[in-house]
């Protein structure tokens, strides 16, 4: 889901005036309306490379800060989980 903050413009307007757009999304990012949804944004390159990068981060144990590792041990798992233990085994 696209959050309302975003501007949008509607694809057939983009291919209109792509390069308005253009440099709209490399200050900010787009979401491009299709049908009254937005099925894709337009942000710089740059930007989508930081936020793919952030998917692979993995911490060591000994980087995470007390308060984490602390609201790590005394995490509860909500009953609600629980149904899904099995896919543990």
């Amino acid at each position: 889901m696209v959050s309302s903050i975003l501007e949008k413009a509607s694809s057939s307007d983009v291919s209109k005036r792509f390069g308005y757009y253009y440099d709209e999304a490399m200050t900010h990012p787009l979401a491009v309306e299709r049908n009254g949804a937005a099925r894709v944004v337009m942000l710089p390159a740059a930007e989508y490379e930081r936020l793919a990068r952030l998917d692979h981060v993995a911490l060591l144990p000994t980087e995470l800060e007390r308060a984490d590792l602390v609201a790590i041990r005394d995490a509860v798992v909500p009953d609600s989980a629980r149904e899904l233990n099995h896919l543990l085994d």
